[in-house]
């Protein structure tokens, strides 16, 4: 009853999110995250390096299109909500002109001429998210 403690309770859980979050459990998070996640951020990260871009620009069903000839099935509900929600990306409100990732039947990933509201997602992101994954 009469001893000082090192830490003082400044929340209801004693301890705060800032003083629980480690390096440790960064990497946990990371690591533990769903196979779709993982997967488009690959795909994403290999088209940024083949075309040498910085930025990529995304439309939800390209990108479930792309995602339905590898391993992983998913449907765009899910997607969506990966992008808007999880990656805190927005949406363009109009329908623009973009470059959209098109994969063909023997694997290989061109860019072709589209129109849609897209997501651009930024090489930046993807390295310092997913970069631990993908070496």
């Amino acid at each position: 009853q009469h001893r000082t403690l090192s830490t003082e309770n400044t929340t209801r859980m004693w301890f705060s999110q800032k003083q629980i979050r480690t390096e440790a459990l960064e990497r946990l998070v990371r690591n533990n995250r769903n196979r779709v996640e993982k997967e488009l951020a690959s795909i994403i990260l290999s088209v940024m390096e083949k075309f040498d871009l910085d930025s990529l620009d995304v439309c939800p069903i390209d990108a479930l299109h792309v995602l339905n000839r590898t391993r992983v099935r998913t449907d765009l509900t899910q997607l969506r909500r990966l992008l808007k929600k999880e990656w805190g990306l927005t949406n363009q409100p109009n329908s623009n002109g973009y470059q959209k990732m098109v994969m063909w039947s023997d694997g290989d990933i061109h860019l072709a001429d589209a129109k849609g509201r897209y997501f651009t997602v930024e090489k930046d992101f993807l390295t310092n998210n997913f970069d631990e994954m993908m070496t």
